[in-house]
């Protein structure tokens, strides 16, 4: 008889309603495969897109178990894959599957393996989100010492890694966030200032904050009503790179003259192609910050994997803060 374990599955796409907890086998790796034994899960916005239908990147096959990012144990490997493979602590950010006690690393090549100094929970959240916040801010935007930038979703994990990374360069920082539990939450990481986007008077706020000259660098993964204004908060020579659009759909493309007479520039990024490799000057230098705590990785609750669809939903109307992890197995 095959050995069991729990997995959150779902048979089609949906509300957070259609993830249903079973009882599965636990599955065996192929050749070039590795099984984890699931130990943390970051929230990341990706499993919400991916139950819900709106992932056309990823082969997704039903019945279909979320949880991209998360951290564990290799436990066993399939054939061709090196045996001492077994009992090291690892990343995985590139196969689904990881709402289950066991999943299936599809690609070993991808695994990463955890700095000792960082323990699993911090492992599940801290790499795709400062590592997103860093290509964003030096790849795409090209980010100078002593620039302003201007973050959205301040109080969510990527604008506050960003925040974090930019005054480490010597940057100002302003945030914006929505409601005053959100902007008291991001002031408490390296902000200047943070402004509740759901005023009036947010976008006269920032304006002022800079002395009326606009900012330099704009990251937005939210796009939605509040991305209309992002052009006119640039100052001459400034850039704003679009992330995602999480909170409804991107503006209105900018008129090539626009771009010409305001001196500005409007870029894309997707971290993936474009994600600088381990062992890089930056993977080292992002590994050092978060492991000597000089950055916060900021997850700020932990739930069980029964309680993922309630996540879900307070994910979608925007009320977590931070990363939240979802516990599979913990820390050994």
């Amino acid at each position: 008889m095959s050995q069991m374990m729990r997995a959150i599955q779902m048979d089609a796409f949906g509300g957070p309603d259609v993830m249903e907890m079973r009882e599965v086998p636990v599955p065996e790796p192929g050749p070039g495969q590795a099984r984890i034994h699931v130990a943390y899960v970051g929230m990341n916005p990706f499993d919400a897109m991916a139950r819900s239908g709106k992932i056309d990147f990823m082969p997704i096959t039903f019945p279909f178990t979320p949880g991209l990012e998360h951290t564990g144990i290799v436990d066993a490997v399939g054939e061709g894959v090196d045996d001492t493979l077994v009992g090291k602590r690892v990343i995985s950010r590139s196969s689904f599957g990881a709402y289950a006690d066991y999943s299936i690393a599809h690609n070993v090549s991808l695994l990463l393996m955890l700095d000792d100094r960082i323990d699993l929970k911090t492992g599940c959240v801290y790499r795709g989100c400062s590592f997103t916040a860093w290509h964003a801010l030096y790849e795409a935007c090209r980010l100078k010492p002593g620039e302003t930038c201007l973050l959205h979703s301040a109080a969510g994990p990527i604008g506050i890694m960003g925040a974090q990374i930019a005054k480490s360069d010597g940057c100002a920082v302003i945030g914006l966030a929505g409601g005053p539990d959100k902007v008291s939450f991001a002031k408490g990481y390296a902000a200047d200032h943070v402004f509740d986007y759901n005023a009036d008077v947010w976008v006269e706020d920032v304006m002022a904050a800079t002395n009326g000259r606009g900012v330099d660098v704009i990251v937005d993964g939210n796009g939605g009503p509040n991305a209309a204004h992002n052009i006119d908060l640039l100052a001459p020579k400034g850039r704003v790179v679009y992330i995602g659009a999480t909170a409804g759909p991107m503006p209105d493309p900018v008129a090539i003259p626009t771009l010409i007479f305001k001196n500005i520039s409007v870029v894309g990024m997707n971290l993936a192609p474009i994600e600088d490799a381990p062992g890089s000057n930056t993977d080292r230098t992002i590994i050092e910050n978060v492991a000597t705590g000089v950055w916060r990785v900021p997850i700020t609750e932990e739930v069980a994997l029964e309680d993922v669809a309630d996540l879900h939903r307070r994910l979608e109307s925007r009320q977590v803060r931070g990363r939240a992890v979802i516990r599979v197995g913990g820390d050994p």
